[in-house]
């Protein structure tokens, strides 16, 4: 493995003109002023370097699925009911080489756009069994040299009053699944809070029985009004705690907390920091609140007192150019500048914090190791075309350079006009 020298790079925290030296796929040394010998010496003149992005909650095997020449929806968004039963509808038609297909791509898309590691979210139910699990472990060993992929169980059809689910779960864990996956608002049984409680606990049975993290979709919808109890992630972050697995659950969505009273929103924010529950927000704002007539809402959960609470908050893409959302490139840049409008982020400091969510923050929920800038982290880095993290995100820059374990694995240029 060819060892690398990076000079003049501007660090995330506006450190300058910093060199990095890589050998054998790790940041090896850090400093002003290296003059180690590499095969291959890159001055950067300035530009901001990150650690890889991380996309932390992604559902790629059902990615793609739209046409290429007219993305967009054959007709207007009418209900997320409807969308679901769309993609039923349409998935019962996918192949494993169809997804191996389209997942690839995807993931060859996220590369380019300077992502490193990604969370999937798979589809197994009695309907398709474990034919997209199957596809997806095939895309991970395909993509090792360029992705880190953890793959998620997600729940399509249910868990409750269905063993034969729990018993497919399990196989698909023995298989190389990495984390058990939850959605209770897909069972059919699930029609009550304590209904999504029992669901949650049944996740986390299963999840413990295979000693792997948990992944809950939790309170996706937007109620008028919704009480402490009500909240799904206030049960989940209590059994995190009762069951010591702090650290090891994420949220995704919980866009009900925004729906809750200023004083019951905070009881559970400071639930959800004790519990070390990690919250994955999709800035995807087009789908809730098509009923609203006015002070339309969007289903953005509450990130900035999130985030001063001090609970590791992230953000992603969740659904690329299929059934549910019709729009996405893989690109955290352009989902974090949509996320910094959404979430009124404005400031220098907020959208740096935009920046640590998709990077730092994303990598902490995942859990993974040896991920930074330091002496020792693997060399998962990306090279953009910008002097700082804000200039950056409302830049849009380009990814100039991708590396993956020490090696490049992308190089893009694009002319820009302020830099």
């Amino acid at each position: 493995m060819a060892n690398i020298l990076l000079k003049n790079a501007v660090m995330m925290d506006g450190s300058k003109n910093y060199d990095l030296y890589i050998e054998n796929g790790r940041i090896s040394k850090k400093g002003h002023g290296l003059t180690d010998s590499a095969e291959n010496t890159m001055d950067l003149q300035g530009r901001l370097v990150i650690p890889g992005f991380v996309e932390s909650h992604l559902h790629l095997d059902i990615a793609l699925m739209n046409p290429w020449d007219r993305p967009g929806r054959p007709a207007s968004f009418r209900s997320p009911v409807e969308l679901n039963n769309a993609l039923e509808e349409r998935r019962k038609h996918f192949t494993r080489e169809d997804i191996e297909q389209r997942a690839g791509l995807g993931i060859e898309m996220a590369s380019r756009h300077g992502v490193t590691a990604i969370r999937a979210q798979c589809h197994v139910d009695r309907e398709v069994g474990l034919k997209h699990v199957e596809a997806l472990l095939n895309v991970r060993e395909k993509y090792r040299d360029r992705v880190t992929l953890q793959i998620v169980t997600f729940p399509q059809q249910g868990l409750l009053n269905q063993p034969e689910m729990e018993k497919m779960l399990r196989e698909a864990f023995k298989m190389g699944v990495d984390v058990m996956g939850s959605a209770s608002n897909l069972d059919p049984y699930v029609s009550t809070p304590a209904d999504a409680n029992k669901y949650n606990d049944v996740a986390y049975e299963i999840a413990m029985d295979a000693g792997v993290d948990l992944d809950v979709h939790a309170d996706l919808g937007i109620p008028k009004h919704i009480d402490f109890e009500e909240l799904e992630v206030v049960h989940v972050a209590r059994r995190a705690v009762e069951f010591g697995y702090q650290g090891r659950v994420t949220a995704g969505h919980v866009c009900a907390l925004d729906s809750a009273e200023p004083d019951v929103a905070k009881r559970a924010i400071d639930l959800i920091s004790e519990a070390g529950v990690s919250v994955v927000s999709q800035p995807d704002m087009y789908r809730l609140g098509r009923e609203d007539q006015r002070s339309i809402r969007r289903g953005l959960t509450r990130v900035k007192q999130l985030l001063e609470a001090g609970v590791n908050v992230t953000f992603a893409s969740n659904n690329i150019r299929d059934a549910l959302r019709p729009m996405g490139n893989f690109d955290l840049l352009e989902e974090g500048l949509v996320l910094a409008y959404g979430a009124h982020m404005d400031s220098v400091a907020e959208l740096e914090m935009l920046m640590r969510m998709c990077t730092i923050n994303a990598a902490k929920a995942l859990r993974l190791e040896d991920y930074g800038l330091d002496v020792g982290d693997q060399a998962d880095l990306v090279v953009l075309d910008a002097v700082s993290p804000s200039a950056a995100l409302v830049g849009q820059v380009e990814k100039l350079y991708v590396f993956k374990h020490g090696k490049l694995v992308a190089a893009n240029w694009r002319k820009n006009e302020i830099y």
